[in-house]
């Protein structure tokens, strides 16, 4: 017997079943992984839980995503990051966990939000029904930004949608800060790295991702 006969048998068939969906959850050449999350511990997580098990070996069966497949794979990642909670929720996760360090916690260890969450399952699920239909003669595969969790840039080039909503209200963003010194670059900058503008509350004043005043801005024009 072959090795991957003799895996496929250790592991049995509903675990192998639950593998394309879950390969392509947990990170694969389309679709990223979650920050410090890895393969195994997914794995584990999903061969103790049934509901989880019947969540990824249904992801891919169609091209969309069930309300009950995400429920449960929701729940899925927040015992991911905490495998003790009874917490369903990613966003009441979130809140749960930035409280218990008091803030000190960096955002890669935060689970993502729902809406990201949801992107993300979106894609995955994506990967997962072209791999379930590898064997079918020219199967019908609706295009990536047709709400599979990409979309096309200005330019028309194919890109991640990281979320549908704001990432924060305005309100919030406007709090949000950098400390940058001399200049605020894509690697260091925490603004640019959270795709958000530079404000008035930044150390740096005037940097380049600074945000600028439509006021000021439709004054220059007019000048």
């Amino acid at each position: 017997m072959p090795s991957s006969g003799k895996l496929a048998a250790v592991l049995g068939s509903g675990v192998c079943s639950a593998l394309p969906g879950l390969h392509a959850w947990s990170g694969c050449d389309t679709v990223s992984a979650l920050a410090s999350q890895g393969k195994i511990k997914a794995l584990k997580l999903v061969q103790a839980n049934d509901l989880y098990l019947q969540a990824f070996t249904d992801l891919g069966s169609s091209w969309n995503v069930p309300t009950d497949v995400f429920n449960s794979i929701q729940a899925f990642t927040c015992q991911l990051y905490a495998r003790n909670t009874k917490i369903v929720g990613l966003n009441h996760s979130r809140y749960h966990m930035f409280c218990a360090k008091k803030g000190q916690i960096e955002s890669g260890q935060l689970p993502p939000c729902e809406d990201s969450l949801m992107q993300h399952t979106l894609r995955a699920n994506y990967q997962a029904a072209i791999w379930r239909r590898s064997l079918e003669n020219l199967p019908d595969v609706p295009a990536p930004s047709a709400g599979h969790g990409w979309e096309l840039d200005d330019g028309g080039s194919l890109k991640i949608r990281w979320m549908a909503g704001l990432p924060a209200p305005d309100v919030v963003l406007n709090l949000i800060s950098c400390t940058c010194r001399r200049t605020c670059r894509p690697s260091d900058c925490s603004c640019i790295l959270n795709g958000l503008k530079c404000t008035v509350v930044c150390k740096l004043q005037g940097c380049s991702n600074m945000v600028q005043d439509d006021a000021i801005v439709a004054q220059d024009a007019n000048d």
